[in-house]
């Protein structure tokens, strides 16, 4: 019976293939309860699912930091002349639904919205500090403060302090019309996404200018420290639908009228956790998405109910209802001067928001950085303070304008 049981439970005989077979498997086995076990001692970025309905599969990481943390100021490592965007961006938001955004965009945009174009460079060594006048000291703009960041499953986003204070008021360029001369502020928006124009806007523009980052740039903490510490107050810009052209081209994190309310706002909050220590937000195209008001009105309450303020350069915000916070509308767009162009066109424009901030007091202008527009503003600051007009930080105008909860 013995000798029955022993022929019939005989474990097969194994060739050297299936030996080698059975010894990958038990290594892979081995392999993979280390990694589950091993992985959470590691301090590397946790990547987050994007529970959004449509097509949008994945959002950016979130850094097991937080945006103070962030925000230290280390040089990030040098890259390639090619090299313009961030694993954040590149990795993530894969999958066929962004173009990418070093290539230029066309649009059908009646209302005079402008599609920024990006040259690549390496980004340049920061500038020697310039001689500080003791006449005039020095503005920092304050670091993130804990105490105005909200923790979401998308990142770090402003919210308003127990004690009632926000970042309207605490991240703005403090100024004083002593005088009470006519003033006029100007925001130079597309910065990050090129490395050389980012460095000029930072080093050569007046700090009184305002700078506006765009959501998808790369070393957005290192650039933004680099802005806040040469006295600039900062924005965010947020990608909306435009009239005509791809929607997808936009990024994954753009608000779109057709998508769901919940959906905007949760890439709202993604666009909000991307850098901080930021006054307000402003619209990057968007003449579409500004002129529905049901689509709009929810991004405005989200970015008042987060002591954010808000510009809008297509002129539609001007109906919103009371449930805005800060808001004002830019009174004129400085024609972008493309690469090879002269700053002819961008010099009329400045010199029209002058002429509008002797009529009404104060004039609100709105720009994207190329360098014959970094020119064209610089040589009209030059001549500013004898025109009777004082550059003003745009927070001074949008606080004013603005209506506080």
């Amino acid at each position: 019976m013995t000798a029955i049981l022993r022929r019939r439970f005989r474990p097969p005989v194994l060739g050297r293939l299936a030996w080698a077979w059975l010894a990958f498997a038990l290594a892979g086995g081995g392999f993979g309860l280390y990694a589950l076990f091993a992985g959470d001692m590691t301090d590397t970025p946790a990547r987050i699912a994007l529970p959004l309905r449509g097509d949008i599969d994945r959002l950016a990481p979130v850094a097991t930091a937080s945006v103070l943390d962030r925000a230290s100021g280390a040089k990030p490592a040098l890259r390639g002349d090619n090299d313009e965007f961030s694993p954040e961006t590149d990795d993530v938001f894969a999958g066929g639904d962004m173009a990418r955004l070093d290539q230029p965009q066309a649009y059908d945009e009646p209302d005079g919205a402008i599609v920024i174009t990006i040259d690549n460079g390496k980004r340049p060594e920061p500038a020697a500090a310039a001689t500080v006048s003791l006449t005039k000291p020095p503005v920092r703009i304050p670091d993130a403060d804990p105490a105005l960041l909200l923790k979401t499953s998308l990142g770090m986003r402003p919210k308003i302090a127990a004690d009632g204070r926000r970042a309207s008021r605490l991240y703005a360029r403090p100024f004083a019309n002593d005088e009470a001369k006519p003033i006029v502020a100007l925001i130079v928006g597309g910065l990050g996404l090129n490395a050389d124009l980012t460095e000029r806007a930072i080093t050569e523009l007046p700090p009184e200018v305002t700078l506006a980052f765009a959501p998808y740039a790369k070393d957005l903490d290192y650039w933004t420290k680099r802005a806040r510490d040469a006295g600039h107050e900062l924005m965010v810009e947020l990608p909306m639908e435009a009239h005509g052209g791809d929607p997808s081209s936009l990024g994954p994190a753009a608000l779109l009228s057709n998508r769901a309310s919940e959906d905007n706002l949760q890439r709202l909050d993604w666009l909000m956790s991307r850098f901080g220590a930021y006054f307000g937000a402003t619209n990057y195209l968007g003449g579409k998405f500004s002129t529905e008001r049901e689509a709009l009105d929810p991004v405005l309450a989200r970015l008042a109910a987060s002591g954010v303020a808000y510009v809008d350069d297509t002129g539609a915000a001007r109906r919103v209802g009371s449930g805005a916070g800060p808001l004002a509308i830019v009174n004129r767009m400085v024609t972008p001067g493309y690469d090879g162009g002269d700053a002819a066109a961008a010099t009329r424009d400045l010199k029209a928001l002058s002429a509008i901030a002797k009529r009404s007091g104060d004039a609100l202008g709105k720009a994207y950085a190329y360098d014959a527009t970094i020119d064209a503003v610089l040589a009209w600051a030059e001549e500013l303070e004898a025109s009777g007009v004082v550059l003003a930080p745009a927070s001074a105008i949008v606080n004013d304008r603005g209506r506080d909860l």
